[in-house]
């Protein structure tokens, strides 16, 4: 027992002063993982060193010892993907009550805006810019 306890301890001093891993390390190895099973299915060797690429960049990340410059870098990704996230979230709920609304967007600042199905035409004022316009559902 005192052995683990003892490369607990060497691991612990190894890893002192590093980054360790974050969201961008973790998306790294989860897109990795899943070009790896895309080579296995296709057969195309791109996508192995896609793969590799992508590990050797996760594990580069996890021992690297710039954590200012990491820290960036996983706040640029945190924002990019939450941005992702929110877009598909809206695209989902959209096609879920693409019964219900009619979504089109302003012709002049092009905000995505929703009318119910069934209303006849309508005179339209955009909320972001005021302008109005008729639209048909």
């Amino acid at each position: 027992m005192s052995f683990l306890r003892n490369l607990g301890q060497r691991f612990a001093a190894f890893m002192s002063g590093r980054t360790g891993i974050d969201q961008l390390g973790l998306a790294c190895i989860v897109c990795s993982l899943v070009l790896q099973l895309a080579t296995a299915l296709t057969g195309l060797s791109v996508l192995a060193v896609l793969s590799m690429f992508a590990y050797g960049y996760s594990i580069f990340r996890i021992f690297s010892r710039k954590s200012y410059k990491r820290q960036q870098e996983n706040d640029r990704f945190a924002a990019w993907w939450a941005n992702v996230r929110t877009k598909t979230v809206q695209l989902w709920k959209r096609l879920k009550l693409m019964r219900q609304y009619k979504y089109f967007k302003c012709p002049q600042c092009k905000a995505l805006l929703r009318m119910s199905r069934g209303a006849g035409e309508k005179e339209i004022c955009c909320p972001k810019c005021q302008n109005r316009f008729r639209m048909k559902s």
